[in-house]
């Protein structure tokens, strides 16, 4: 429920440390919904909230291009990726990959973490869950996942 005086927001940016010193981050992670308090919590139990910032895209069509480029444009030095929890083939990603690319002009590419490709929506076993959960939080974290690879 939204109360009066409140507004939808399209784009969440980051507040934090990060976007105190722009120039010293050196990942900035695109997710959508709940997603975002795992990687927040997740930021906060490796004290990286200065080299990695977080932007909630709420809105995906039309897609807020203004805001991901102005975040894109903030975090000029700073890795861009998607993160998701859905499967690579359900989620966003494909969607919003190009989208991303196009206001980078294609000089930055747009990493993805999530799970693999699968037919159902999920593995119906916990401790699979858990282990997918995380190596997708390793990854959105380990600031030498994409390095030398291209995209």
């Amino acid at each position: 429920m939204m109360l009066p005086g409140t507004e939808f927001l399209r784009g969440i940016v980051e507040d934090g440390p990060a976007a105190q010193k722009p120039e010293e981050v050196k990942r900035l992670l695109f997710c959508t919904g709940k997603v975002y308090y795992e990687l927040a919590k997740e930021r906060k139990s490796r004290s990286l909230e200065a080299e990695v910032a977080i932007t909630r895209l709420e809105q995906l069509s039309p897609f807020p291009f203004d805001v991901v480029e102005e975040e894109a444009k903030k975090y000029a030095n700073a890795e861009l990726l998607w993160c998701q929890e859905e499967h690579k083939n359900q989620g966003y990603y494909e969607y919003v990959k190009p989208r991303i690319r196009a206001t980078t002009r294609r000089e930055r590419p747009v990493w993805y973490v999530g799970r693999e490709p699968a037919s159902a929506p999920a593995t119906g076993n916990k401790n699979t869950h858990l282990q997918e959960l995380k190596r997708f939080l390793e990854t959105s974290f380990n600031l030498q996942a994409f390095r030398g690879l291209d995209n």
